[in-house]
């Protein structure tokens, strides 16, 4: 992988001057991922990467921040270019995330597989990137869509795409155009071993309880009470009160997890009460399912950064080309100056030098144990291609 940045001031020069870049150490390669500061004209910013980029595959997204190595970009162009002369690269998009999102992720998982082998050779890797619309509808569903049409066998990351403030969609990159309300599928097939790791770093705080009324992304009720004084007797068994007040800062680092049989949790952000009790979360909560608060600190984060890359690392077993790391913008914010501390960890322990490109992400798409992806909260993704 050949990487490429800019931090020009308009979108068609910051785009031009970072594919020039990894096309000068790489005259054709089949795949570029285009990931851009969400301050930058989206449709300026396709027309320039199509324009460039010619008949070579490119996909991506615009996001609240994009690194390469250890550098974060708060205004800018990363661009990583991906070579294997053998590699088969599909590109599908669908639009109607916010209306059908099941619908969408599975015609955009259906679009990117449609010219691929099915399955791929036995020894090749198959990876499939996901960049959905986190400002509407439910990226959950859109995986369980992708998930239904490509199953459990391929390597699975991603994001979910946001917008720093009050600006309202998101957009994502492909088919030389740029995107709102949809989501964007790239599936690789590669000779090279490709593996993918995901922590977040959140450990259990308070016991599970049954989610015993949920409304799509809010749990209504749990054990058939409204949920924030739940929430605030778990806190106040370990001696800690939280008032309606005190609960955005308090739930920063106290989330929710839902248990998995594996022992590991998936992290739903408490984002807000409302006047019922409800705790307001960024992602779905499945009516049904037990849930449990848990806590975390800087140290724990970073060592969860260092866990997932380790795991991406050791998966595929060898010497690295690349990695993609999806980083979850309340990780950024929970870190503030420490922030530049977890950057460095993806860089400095892929070993060697490797080059890395991501972004911040409004939820992270994976696969935690065994299973098929889910969409997560406050967690760290990293894909590991190897050569």
């Amino acid at each position: 992988m050949v990487v490429g940045t800019s931090t020009l001031a308009g979108a068609e020069e910051a785009a031009s001057e970072a594919i020039a870049q990894v096309l000068a150490g790489e005259k054709a390669p089949q795949l570029v991922l285009v990931l851009a500061t969400d301050d930058l004209d989206p449709a300026a910013l396709a027309r320039a990467a199509s324009a460039r980029l010619g008949n070579i595959p490119w996909a991506g997204c615009c996001a609240a921040g994009v690194f390469a190595g250890p550098r974060l970009l708060s205004h800018g162009v990363v661009v990583g270019a991906i070579s294997s002369p053998q590699a088969r690269v599909g590109i599908g998009a669908a639009t109607g995330v916010g209306r059908e999102g099941r619908r969408a992720g599975a015609a955009a998982a259906a679009r990117a597989l449609e010219n691929l082998p099915s399955p791929p050779p036995v020894s090749w890797s198959r990876a499939l990137l996901v960049f959905s619309d986190a400002s509407v509808g439910n990226v959950a569903d859109v995986v369980r869509g992708a998930l239904e049409v490509a199953g459990t066998g391929p390597v699975w990351a991603g994001a979910g795409v946001g917008n720093r403030g009050e600006k309202a969609g998101s957009t994502q990159l492909a088919l030389g155009r740029a995107q709102t309300d949809s989501v964007v599928v790239i599936a690789l097939d590669t000779p090279a071993p490709v593996a993918a790791g995901i922590s977040h770093g959140f450990r259990p705080y308070g016991p599970p309880t049954m989610v015993t009324r949920a409304e799509g992304a809010v749990a209504a009720e749990l054990e058939y009470e409204p949920a924030f004084p739940v929430y605030q007797r778990a806190a106040r068994a370990r001696g800690h009160e939280v008032t309606a007040e005190s609960f955005p800062a308090f739930a920063v680092t106290h989330p929710l997890g839902i248990p998995r049989a594996d022992g590991e949790h998936v992290i739903r952000d408490p984002m807000e009460l409302d006047a019922q009790g409800g705790l307001h979360c960024f992602a779905e909560v499945p009516d049904g399912s037990l849930i449990r608060v848990m806590e975390g600190d800087a140290e724990a984060l970073l060592a969860a950064a260092q866990e997932a890359t380790a795991r991406a690392r050791g998966a595929v077993g060898g010497a690295l080309a690349g990695a993609l790391v999806f980083d979850c913008i309340s990780r950024s914010a929970m870190l503030g100056d420490s922030f530049q501390q977890e950057l460095q960890i993806f860089a400095s322990d892929l070993k060697d030098g490797v080059p890395l490109v991501g972004c911040l992400s409004y939820g992270e798409i994976g696969t935690l144990g065994r299973g098929g992806p889910q969409f997560h909260n406050k967690t760290a993704v990293v894909v590991a291609l190897g050569r």
